[in-house]
């Protein structure tokens, strides 16, 4: 037993601890790469974040474009088509719904219209209830429009036209209320009327004029 040499085991010893020492540093060392490596990962977020804020920004230009700047219509306010119908001749009818009907007609005729009046069966009410066209429609200057009274028509003394020309004549009847008609023609001047004048009639009724050359008084000459 005394004559066992004891440097072996003193050699094993001295490898297990460099074994150990070995080990250690091998964990130091991976402990470092791995903090380093997760360093990397970390800068490699922070740099993500950073790009990120590109997406962010290209996902909000679509948005501004849906805004329009300050008194500049988009495109969908551009191709909206219009409410309303622009007015023809520059001209809307005008409501005269209520009015009585002689405001209403000399409204009417004022602003180019013909007019014609519908009467109702009986009554004094001398109100407009309806028109054809309705107020507030695009008209054209020149139309006749039909305005409906509530009540019947009223009475209307007939004018004296005799000696006037005939179109003149005419267009006095037709102020009165009262329809001309021409047995004989349109021509030269009143000679005869009927019924006479200082008679009574009804608003819409008819007036003959006998119309022509005017006669020369007794032993004048003509040329």
């Amino acid at each position: 037993m005394t004559g066992r040499p004891e440097t072996g085991s003193g050699a094993g010893h001295s490898s297990r601890a460099g074994l150990v020492a070995g080990g250690a540093v091998g964990l130091v060392l991976c402990a470092v790469v791995g903090a380093f490596g997760g360093y990397l990962l970390a800068g490699d977020d922070t740099g993500g974040s950073d790009q990120g804020a590109g997406p962010v920004a290209t996902s909000a230009a679509p948005s501004a474009t849906k805004t329009s700047r300050a008194g500049t219509p988009t495109r969908s306010q551009t191709s909206r088509p219009p409410t309303t119908a622009p007015p023809i001749d520059g001209l809307l009818l005008p409501d005269v719904l209520g009015q009585d009907f002689r405001e209403a007609r000399l409204e009417l005729r004022d602003r180019g219209l013909g007019v014609e009046v519908v009467f109702g069966a009986s009554g004094s009410d001398s109100s407009v209830h309806r028109t054809v066209p309705p107020g507030g429609t695009p008209v054209k200057r020149g139309i006749t429009v039909k305005i409906y009274v509530v009540g019947g028509p009223p009475s209307v003394v007939v004018p004296d036209v005799v000696g006037q020309s005939c179109r003149q004549a005419a267009r006095r009847l037709v102020d009165d209320g009262l329809y001309p008609r021409y047995p004989s023609g349109e021509s030269g001047e009143v000679r005869e009327q009927d019924p006479p004048a200082g008679g009574t009639l009804n608003w819409n009724d008819q007036v003959r004029l006998h119309c022509g050359k005017a006669v020369a008084p007794t032993g004048t000459p003509t040329y």
